[in-house]
């Protein structure tokens, strides 16, 4: 079997990848040994955004007391919840098969293994050629010393995301964007959740400025998460009261299960880049140049093995920045602003630097910041915290950074995102007229105090 491109992996890297470069004339084949969608699809970023939406009902239920609304106590049907989410699944996977095979993408299910350059061998003992392949094969749940995924008590998101069982209590090692989520769903569906992060700080790594995580973490307690930073789960041991993990510091958490959301790990080892020495380093991330290309001439990595932020949309963008490559030698493409959404309770999402960073990159700038609980959306949804920060450069007054935590951060991050990326400056959205009454305000709101000409703020 003979194609012009050959790609590894049909998560949101591969599959667009193979989607864009047959629109554009290419012969391609798609490798994939499990799903379309990858994990993104499968046991990552959708079942995780649908459950958190579904168990956002529970929560409103409960709010709406405030409002002189009550509800009977909901009745929870996990199996029908976990149903309700797989049909979420399957009908987005369903879509992607139908998106490839009306675009003309040969999909092969099979593991397949670079041989050679120009060779791929299938685990079915049949081999591609192509003239180019592409690497797209995302990353996995990193284990810790103690804690094995073999073990029954210990889950990862996959498992997690299953919805096997809602246990009574649920120690969750690592606070970073993962493990968080994940202990959002679960404490609204009852579960007494405990956050153990090693780092001083939740979202470790993340570029969001501190009073941000503060007012995360102030929600986060209120809705009975406890967190616990500086702490370094070290084993598990089974009890006559149940299993307890134990901690560097010597503190002990009993669990009826454990979560472990440390980190993922590149999906590099197995992949056959050796045989075109193009081997990953020592953390498994792949070099590539500029056009997305490995050390070895024809082989390309994408997504999650190539280092940088490890998000579905990051890889999808590298997927047709590389398809434009190859049909039509365009460069560049891969230094656009990357968002991020982070799904807890308010959510956050942030684009471009922060506060902080913009600082100790040495920029001049201007901040400017506006409250949830001074739109009149937000306190008719009863969505009271959070707020919206811009900032700029000084001089130029140029848009370089964003964040929002509060309802629906994830949806209104993307006004931020365009203007970041155009190098917009602030006027362009102060000066945009957005309808009344709507969340989207804040960020004009926002724009304005940093320009120092806020009406429904204080200016300072």
């Amino acid at each position: 079997m003979k194609y012009d491109v050959a790609i590894v992996g049909a998560g949101p890297g591969g599959y667009v990848a193979a989607i864009r470069m047959a629109q554009l004339g290419m012969n391609v084949a798609l490798i994939e040994e499990r799903d379309l969608g990858g994990v993104c699809l499968n046991r990552g970023c959708v079942p995780t955004k649908a459950l958190y939406s579904a168990t956002k009902l529970l929560e409103r239920a409960e709010s709406a007391r405030s409002m002189g609304i009550s509800f009977p106590v909901p009745d929870l049907d996990l199996s029908a919840l976990a149903a309700w989410k797989d049909g979420v699944v399957s009908r987005l996977v369903n879509g992607v098969a139908t998106l490839l095979k009306a675009n003309k993408a040969t999909v092969i299910q099979a593991r397949g293994t670079i041989a050679a350059r120009g060779r791929i061998d299938l685990s079915t003992g049949e081999t591609v050629e192509a003239e180019r392949i592409v690497i797209a094969t995302g990353s996995s749940p990193v284990e810790i010393p103690g804690f094995g995924f073999h073990d029954p008590r210990v889950w990862s998101s996959d498992d997690a995301l299953a919805l096997p069982e809602v246990p009574e209590r649920l120690v969750v090692i690592g606070g970073g964007v993962i493990g968080l989520e994940i202990a959002t769903i679960y404490n609204r569906l009852e579960s007494e959740v405990t956050v153990l992060e090693m780092m001083p700080e939740i979202l470790p790594g993340i570029d969001i400025d501190r009073r941000a995580i503060a007012t995360l973490k102030r929600a986060l307690h209120a809705q009975g998460i406890t967190i616990q930073t500086d702490t370094a789960a070290t084993s598990l041991e089974e009890t006559a009261d149940g299993a307890v993990v134990h901690t560097k510091s010597g503190d002990a958490f009993y669990a009826d299960r454990v979560l472990l959301a440390v980190g993922r790990r590149p999906n590099s080892a197995g992949v056959g880049l050796e045989n075109v020495g193009a081997e990953p380093d020592r953390r498994g991330f792949v070099a590539v140049d500029e056009n997305l290309q490995t050390s070895a001439n024809g082989v390309y990595a994408i997504g999650d093995i190539v280092a940088g932020p490890m998000l579905a949309h990051r890889a999808s963008n590298d997927a047709l920045v590389l398809a434009e490559h190859l049909a039509n030698g365009k460069h560049g493409g891969r230094d656009r602003v990357i968002p991020q959404a982070i799904f807890t309770d308010p959510e956050i999402a942030s684009v471009g630097l922060s506060e902080k960073k913009a600082k100790e990159e040495g920029y001049d700038i201007i901040v400017g910041r506006f409250p949830y609980a001074a739109l009149g959306k937000a306190l008719g949804m009863n969505e009271p915290d959070g707020f919206f920060q811009v900032v700029a450069e000084a001089d130029s007054q140029r848009l370089i950074g964003a964040q929002i935590i509060g309802a629906e951060a994830s949806s209104l991050i993307a006004e931020a995102s365009i203007a970041v990326q155009n190098n917009l400056p602030l006027e362009a959205i102060a000066d945009s007229v957005h309808a009344h009454p709507t969340l989207p305000e804040g960020l004009k709101e926002a724009a304005e105090a940093a320009l120092g000409r806020a009406i429904h703020a204080v200016n300072r």
